[in-house]
């Protein structure tokens, strides 16, 4: 596309905006209208990783960071009266560069230590030193009931990483980090610390199957002896690879977790996990006998 063609289109979308505007509409109702345009005329104002975002960022305004949290029982957190050769240990086996460090009991929370900091502490040759000495105060504690958006405004301001969310009794509830709270935005962000497997696919003992989203379709076959592909144009096969695009491909949207997408041939695709970018865990629900197929 030439540099005119591209600074047409920008007017033409400018264009709907400012006109919507002049009728009164919230940006977000202007927002919606333009990505469910977009959607039904099939034109390319916004592309469909731009309507993901763009329709994440409408969907946080009432989000509370509950949902973006990491679950109490799921805290890694180190004892201040360990050493920082140990917590380096934990760090390195964890693959965290932050970790919360509790007094008493996790309900203590007393800060947090930066790998930086152990860092110094173990080129001095100070193994042995205390955690306590070495924890900073610098971390946030907010309720359960914070909205995504507000928090993420307030740990960027204040720059901080780090948030501790506690329950109206004034337990730790959970652990909340600014790549927590982007995710909610743009899906998993993954670094080359953290671990990559091979994608699940697995027959049930029902005779469905247990798949990841980012399983490949050509591997589902493989495994388990169903092509996904077949009724699909040669022109959607093209553009679909795996689990995840195929599901995309029927509904143009992100399911929501336990819905039941409906696919070709009388397979059903059951949505067992999700982000807001992706599908993580589906169950493949194969036709039943006395289902009849449609015809080609």
């Amino acid at each position: 596309m030439s540099q005119e063609d591209n600074q047409d289109e920008n007017r033409s979308i400018f264009n709907r905006w400012f006109h919507r505007h002049k009728q009164q509409e919230t940006v977000r109702e202007t927002i919606e209208d333009l990505i469910e345009e977009a959607v039904e005329n099939g034109d390319k104002d916004f592309s469909e990783h731009e309507q993901l975002l763009l329709n994440n960022v409408l969907d946080l305004k009432d989000r509370k960071c509950s949902s973006a949290m990491i679950p109490r029982a799921e805290i890694v957190a180190f004892q201040k009266d360990g050493n920082v050769f140990d917590l380096a240990e934990m760090m390195i086996s964890e693959g965290h560069s932050r970790i919360p460090i509790y007094g008493e009991s996790l309900d203590d929370i007393i800060g947090i230590v930066h790998v930086i900091d152990l860092v110094k502490a173990v080129l001095q040759n100070q193994k042995e030193l205390k955690v306590a000495d070495v924890v900073t105060n610098k971390i946030k504690f907010v309720s359960q009931e914070k909205r995504v958006l507000d928090l993420l405004r307030e740990m960027q301001q204040e720059k901080i990483h780090m948030a501790v969310v506690v329950d109206e009794y004034g337990g730790i509830d959970g652990l909340v980090t600014i790549e927590d709270l982007l995710e909610e935005i743009v899906g998993d962000i993954e670094d080359e610390y953290d671990h990559e497997e091979d994608p699940v696919i697995s027959n049930q003992q029902n005779g469905n199957i247990l798949a990841d989203g980012k399983a490949g379709l050509e591997e589902i076959k493989e495994v388990c002896g169903i092509d996904l592909y077949e009724g699909l144009s040669d022109d959607e096969a093209d553009e679909v690879e795996t689990l995840n695009g195929l599901i995309f491909h029927f509904v143009q949207r992100v399911p929501e977790k336990g819905e039941v997408i409906n696919g070709l041939n009388g397979f059903k695709f059951r949505i067992l996990e999700v982000d807001p970018c992706q599908i993580k865990k589906v169950i493949i629900i194969k036709p039943q006998p006395t289902e009849k197929q449609p015809q080609k």
